[in-house]
């Protein structure tokens, strides 16, 4: 044992030196943890000061208190930190208190240098920006937190000195907008710096109002997981050339961005992405097969992002673990791959508003056991509806609306307790409605309008699934049996129905449900139910009623019962009725449609009743008397139709002067001139006043109407020379002047100098007909008509209309086509014409007409033109009508007009036009009418014969002997009284059985 020291065992020493050496040693040990946990005096300090800059911070940092322990306050941990004896502050986590602060005592956060872990989230700081300096002395940063504090203006470049990141969370600073217009938000552009914090593995920038170019070396960090920069609706940047094999990222979000470019193939070197989300961005091309190496997806949005996908790839098939998966608005064609049916782990799949067709065929029960939510709208899948979809187990929300799908819907067993919404409206579905519905207990929303189901239903046997709200059957072809009268004493077991439609259902009375709950939104339109609307439809209230929308048009109704003074209606619509009496108005109505009915006065209190802006339609009564003065006090008043009814007199100046956006007056008596005192308040986008007895010239003063796209006043007494002024008018889309005094030529180029001058370019719709215009036309003025220069424009609007109080107003013109008068109700952007007929133009046909190639009908008969048809009218591929009758044009029919496939009506009679008519095309479907009253004129369908000297013989009598055509005529109706046309023709020789088709 020698050479070992000795142990000092308690028997060595006397017990009182043992007990004194154990008092200091503890002493010593209980001196040393007080000096290691008590908190730094100058953080206590500072972290006073910061309390000291928020609102009441008694409430929310009660624990903050003077002379206590700052390691034990609420919000901050304590630890050791480098280069410090003892304790401080490391962590300040003051997120989520509701604290409120102007700014001032930010700088207090910096004398805590040992912070490692700082956040501010969930606060509001008032909209003040990140201190200039003061972030540089927090160098231990590890983790800053800031996200939805209430910061704005740009990113300070102190914070690049935080080397140490590894998280950074700036996100959802976006706080509006300030009086003057100014976004309150962190803003300007993401620093380079970002890219050099090698140690990031959270940046999430999302919702501000971030701007410039997305730092491309931000992608190459090697330790990010986490990247979001959604909804910064300036922010640019594209994907790298190369995503790094390696990458660490697990969540991409660009959402909301001006993120622009395809998708690099090395999309698929990111193997632990989890998360890929490029929604409402700008992007560009499909998707690369290399999506599916993806294995850890399990989130994917591509949605409205500008990609044209085509064809899905089959590869997504292999994103096995793929939750959500929504490419709405991404250009796809085609059928979905069948590979779809290994994504078994959906939860949510939307493929809506593409171009998908073919039958669901891509999934089955086994496929989509954990789907949630299947939306596939408005596309154009066809095919069945399969039955097993409404037995999954775990789906909610279905819509396959706006499709072609067609058949009877199936019967199925199991159905889904989970389903609360189905959504089929809009297909060709047809058959009765399967008794499973009946079993979908959790249904709260089933629309099944405008498809061709028959057979009948009993009303009453919905009223059983206890949780609907949403009912919908209009247009198809069901009897629908109201057999609800019983329900009385059993009415506290009704559903709570908040949208009910039954519009043309052939009903002849109203559902009597109606007398117990109130309904929200209730269209009974297009029905055959007649009497008095009787008070007990608002479910027996009769005061205080708020209800969102009532349809009642298109009814055999002739008087109301309803206590509409008591009630808030936002949408009225007693439309094409027989009610009588003064007009009812509901408090803060939004949109009324009384058109089509008798009433026959507007009561004065209509103003004091309306408080919002205000769609007032009451056309085609029995209305009289003058302009109804309190109309030009009706400062929310935006649109007003009172044509087809009996007023008089002047019209006032303040009804286009002001508020109103659309102004309909036509066809009553309205007399004298139009008002020439509107200055630039003019918001006008409609005009009309057709059928009146205006008279005097056109006020100059309608230049102010800047917004004025259709302007009609056809059919008064209006005089003087044609209004070359209005074509500097930028959205001017229809001018309408027929059958009025007007004179003078319009085919010169306007002698004052006018460098605004628009010259037409939107005009889509001219009118000059039956008036007394004269001269020649000038080539230059059909040069300018640039939007019939276009044949197709992708971002153009369908039609011209507007959307006033959630309802689509359609103006509607009276147009000659095809040799009658039709009303177009709907304006199509690509319907254009000209009619210039019953005037006293001379001179030649200008040939720069042949430029509009998107013009549809063109009349310029009973004028005095010479010359000869222009040639260059082959090149109006889209002209339906040409009427150049009654004129004195010569020469030959021009030969290439046989190429006009779309030309459906045809009037070139009573000319000087010789020589043979064109035997091709659309011409073997005209009539002698077409041609007739032209003496030099001969071959099919004039009975007059071509001579072998008449140029342009086609055949000889040995070809028309062995010879037949066969000609089938395909009408194809646009649904708003435009007809295309298109002949396919046969030509069958008996030798050989030759065939031709044209």
């Amino acid at each position: 044992m020698s050479g070992q020291p000795r142990r000092l065992r308690a028997d060595d020493a006397p017990a009182p030196l043992l007990l004194l050496t154990l008092v200091f040693t503890c002493a010593a040990f209980v001196a040393a943890a007080a000096a290691s946990s008590g908190c730094p005096a100058d953080q206590a300090s500072a972290l006073l000061r910061l309390r000291q800059s928020f609102q009441q911070p008694g409430l929310n940092l009660p624990s903050w208190r003077a002379r206590t322990d700052c390691c034990l306050w609420e919000g901050v941990t304590c630890g050791a930190a480098s280069g410090r004896v003892g304790v401080a502050v490391t962590a300040l986590d003051l997120g989520g208190r509701t604290l409120r602060s102007r700014g001032g005592g930010l700088d207090a956060l910096f004398r805590l240098v040992t912070l490692r872990r700082l956040s501010l989230a969930g606060n509001d700081f008032g909209g003040a920006s990140l201190p200039a300096s003061g972030f540089e002395r927090l160098a231990a940063l590890t983790h800053l937190n800031l996200s939805a504090a209430g910061f704005a203006g740009q990113v300070p470049a102190s914070m690049g000195t935080l080397r140490e990141l590894v998280s950074l969370d700036l996100s959802d600073n976006n706080q509006g907008y300030a009086a003057d217009g100014s976004v309150i938000a962190l803003s300007g552009p993401i620093p380079e710096f970002f890219a050099g914090f090698k140690n990031l593995t959270v940046l999430n920038l999302s919702n501000n109002d971030f701007n410039g170019s997305l730092p491309r070396g931000i992608f190459q960090l090697p330790r990010l997981r986490v990247l979001d920069v959604s909804s910064n609706s300036d922010l640019a940047g594209s994907f790298p050339p190369e995503f790094p094999a390696g990458s660490s990222l697990e969540v991409l979000n660009l959402k909301g961005t001006q993120f622009s470019g395809p998708i690099p193939s090395s999309i698929g070197n990111l193997k632990n992405l989890k998360t890929l989300d490029i929604s409402w961005s700008i992007g560009s091309g499909g998707i690369p097969a290399s999506i599916g190496d993806l294995a850890s997806l399990s989130f994917l949005d591509l949605s409205s992002s500008g990609y044209q996908i085509g064809e899905l790839p089959a590869a997504i098939g292999r994103l096995q673990l793929l939750s959500i998966l929504r490419l709405v608005d991404c250009g796809i064609s085609g059928e979905v791959p069948s590979s779809f049916a290994n994504l078994i782990r959906l939860t949510e799949l939307d493929l809506s508003r593409n171009n998908i067709s073919g039958p669901i065929t891509f999934c089955s029960y086994e496929s989509f056991l954990n789907l949630r939510r299947l939306q596939l709208c408005c596309n154009s899948l066809s095919g069945p509806v399969p039955s097993f979809i409404f037995s999954l187990p775990q789906l909610e929300f279905v819509s396959l609306m706006s499709n072609n799908l067609a058949g009877p819907l199936p019967e199925f067993s199991n159905p889904s307790p989970f389903l609360q919404s189905v959504y089929l409206d809009y297909n060709r579905l047809n058959g009765s409605i399967p008794m499973s519905f009946f079993e979908l207990t959790g249904l709260q929303t089933l629309d099944l309008s405008r498809n061709g189901l028959t057979g009948t239903v009993e009303l009453s046997s919905f009223w059983k699934l206890t949780n609907l709200s949403n009912l919908c059957l209009s247009a198809n072809k069901l009897t629908v049996i109201v057999d609800d009268e019983h329900i009385g004493s059993s009415s506290a077991s009704l559903p709570q129905i908040n949208s009910l439609g039954l519009a043309c259902r052939n009903m002849t009375k109203i559902p009597s449900i109606l007398r117990y709950i109130l309904v929200d939104d209730l269209d009974l339109s297009c029905n055959q139910i007649g009497g008095t609307i009787p008070k007990w439809i608002w479910g027996g209230q009769a005061a205080n009623v708020d209800v969102f929308k009532f349809n009642l048009s298109r009814n055999k109704f002739t008087s109301i019962d309803l206590p509409l003074s008591n009630a808030s209606v936002y949408y009225l619509d007693l439309s094409f009725n027989s009610i009588e009496g003064p007009i009812p108005i509901p408090e803060s109505p939004q949109f009324l449609d009384y058109s089509n009915n008798l009433f026959s006065s507007i009561p004065k209190y209509l103003v004091e009743r309306v408080s919002s802006p205000f769609f007032l339609n009451l056309a085609n009564n029995t209305l009289h008397g003058g302009i109804p003065p309190m109309l030009c006090n009706a400062s929310n008043l935006q649109l007003l139709d009172i044509s087809y009814n009996r007023f008089s007199g002047h019209v006032p100046s303040c009804l286009l002067d002001g508020h109103l956006t659309i102004l309909k007056m036509r066809q009553n008596q309205l007399e004298g001139t139009l008002p020439d005192d509107m200055k630039g308040g003019c918001v006008s986008q409609t005009i009309d006043f057709n059928g009146n007895q205006i008279e005097g010239q056109l006020p100059r003063s309608l230049s102010n109407c800047n917004n004025l796209e259709v302007f009609d006043v056809g059919n008064n007494n209006i005089s003087g020379s044609f209004p070359s002024w209005m074509m500097k008018l930028p959205k001017l889309r229809v001018l309408v002047l027929r059958s009025n005094r007007f004179s003078g030529a319009v085919g010169k180029v306007p002698v004052e100098s006018d460098q605004n001058r628009t010259a037409f370019l939107t005009l889509q719709i001219i009118d000059l007909a039956s008036n007394n215009f004269s001269g020649t036309l000038d080539s230059w003025w059909f040069e300018k008509l640039k939007a019939m220069m276009v044949t197709s424009r992708n971002d153009a609007p369908l039609a011209l209309e507007n959307n006033l109080s959630g309802k689509f107003y359609r103006d509607t013109v009276v147009v000659t086509y095809k040799g009658t008068s039709i009303t177009v109700s709907k304006i199509l952007m690509a319907f254009n014409v000209i009619d210039f007929s019953d005037n006293a133009f001379t001179g030649t046909i200008p040939d720069s007409i042949g430029r509009l190639l998107s013009l549809r009908g063109l009349n310029l008969s009973d004028n005095t033109f010479t010359g000869t048809i222009p040639p260059q009218f082959s090149d109006l591929k889209q002209l339906e009508s040409l009427d150049l009758s009654s004129n004195h044009l010569a020469g030959q029919i021009p030969e290439a007009l046989a190429s006009l496939t779309s030309l459906a009506w045809l009037n070139v009679s009573y000319n000087q036009l010789e020589g043979s008519i064109p035997q091709g095309g659309q011409f073997l479907t005209f009539t002698n009418a077409s041609f007739e009253g032209n003496a030099g004129l001969c071959g099919k369908p004039l009975f007059k014969q071509c001579s072998g000297s008449d140029k342009g013989t086609p055949h000889s009598e040995h070809e028309r002997s062995s010879e037949y055509t066969i000609v089938m005529f395909c009408f194809a109706g646009s649904g708003y009284g435009l007809g295309f046309a298109a002949a396919i023709l046969f030509q069958v020789a008996r030798r050989g059985k030759r065939w031709s088709v044209c």
